[in-house]
């Protein structure tokens, strides 16, 4: 890595190396960050419709890839990441702060992870923010708080343009071409995070010269068990994986109202390997009873849940009530307008209602929301 950050300024000198025939043999030498998903040197995108989970998704591998030593049973090559959260904001310290609390992190414990909470543009060359990034990367590394990067995410394209137009040749090249400085400037994995135009059939949103350049995609979408990403491209490998996942709420703790302050994390629930694209359930209208059990459910939760002992049927640290606990809250919460038995009978039902649209899950006992 060259002493200086790379300059927004295109005009600016720089060494453009030649490889020559004689020297390219077979490297076999592992490029992968994520064995056999992304590797140093590339650029991809994960793509999806509003709340199909793409942020959570990436979030989550990219949490991975800086602190633990692997990610849907797939080898990480660990290295520092740095998220450009552009579009969350600081909302995405309570998501890593949820992830924290899910993985048995304690406080003060420390991975190679940093974010940026600000706006940022990386569609002016000149005038950008490219260069400024570097620079703030390069000074982490240092005071020694990142070491060697493996992966820079960018969440959102559309926030990182900055005014820029997701249809423009010369603004969504000029955004290209800022990752592809990044790239090659620390020698690590490029990815961003974008959304789907009006018809998601027609894939990402913008020109097309995002897509064109890029050597991984992944699409993220939402059915009635929870969500699915798909590799729908893969410049060097297969395409076609599949990886369901889910979201399951944490609570962080209370505010200054005695209110539940929550986030999600990433519950995967099938490996690569065995993956099918979770069948889609039938739409069905959410009756009134159903969505006041749900809503009981969650207040019981907050007020009385707890973690039950650990085992393999329940997700770890997920708060929980017991079935008895959620019925008398249900019962007190008016799950029905009707007598006793119409209160039995309204519970039953939603109960039953939830459980199969995978809304909330129980082992035995325990129940807590999905």
């Amino acid at each position: 890595m060259s002493a200086d950050p790379p300059s927004g300024n295109p005009a600016s000198p720089r060494e453009i190396a030649l490889v020559h025939f004689s020297e390219m043999d077979a490297d076999l030498n592992t490029r992968s960050v994520i064995k056999g998903l992304i590797n140093a040197s590339e650029t991809s995108l994960i793509v999806g419709a509003t709340q199909s989970g793409k942020t959570f998704f990436t979030l989550d591998l990219a949490l991975h890839v800086a602190g633990q030593p692997a990610w849907r049973g797939r080898t990480i090559r660990n290295g520092s990441v740095v998220y450009v959260a552009a579009e969350a904001g600081r909302g995405v310290i309570n998501r890593v702060a949820a992830w924290k609390l899910r993985h048995g992190y304690k406080p003060g414990d420390s991975i190679p992870f940093a974010a940026t909470v600000c706006a940022i543009d990386l569609c002016h060359n000149i005038d950008g923010d490219a260069w400024r990034l570097a620079t703030a990367i390069q000074n982490a590394q240092r005071d020694q708080s990142l070491g060697s990067l493996s992966l820079i995410v960018v969440d959102t394209v559309s926030r990182a343009l900055a005014g820029g137009d997701e249809n423009s040749p010369a603004d969504m090249g000029a955004f290209v071409y800022s990752m592809d400085k990044l790239r090659d400037y620390f020698g690590c994995h490029v990815a961003a995070v974008h959304h789907f135009g009006k018809d998601n059939q027609r894939g990402a949103r913008g020109h097309s010269l995002l897509t064109a350049n890029l050597d991984t995609i992944i699409s993220t979408a939402a059915n009635g068990s929870g969500f699915y990403a798909t590799v729908t491209k893969q410049r060097e490998g297969k395409a076609g994986t599949v990886m369901p996942f889910r979201l399951g709420m944490v609570t962080l703790g209370y505010d200054g109202d005695d209110e539940p302050v929550t986030s999600c994390v990433v519950e995967h629930f099938a490996s690569d390997d065995s993956a099918r694209e979770p069948p889609k359930a039938k739409a069905k209208k959410m009756s009134a009873s159903a969505t006041r059990a749900l809503d009981q459910l969650r207040y019981a939760i907050n007020a009385e849940g707890t973690y039950p002992p650990a085992q393999k049927e329940i997700p770890r640290d997920t708060r929980c009530v017991s079935e008895t606990l959620w019925r008398r809250y249900c019962y007190n919460g008016g799950v029905s307008n009707g007598d006793a038995r119409a209160q039995q009978k309204a519970f039953k039902t939603a109960a039953e209602y939830l459980l199969a649209e995978h809304m909330v899950d129980k082992w035995q006992e325990w129940v807590w929301i999905m």
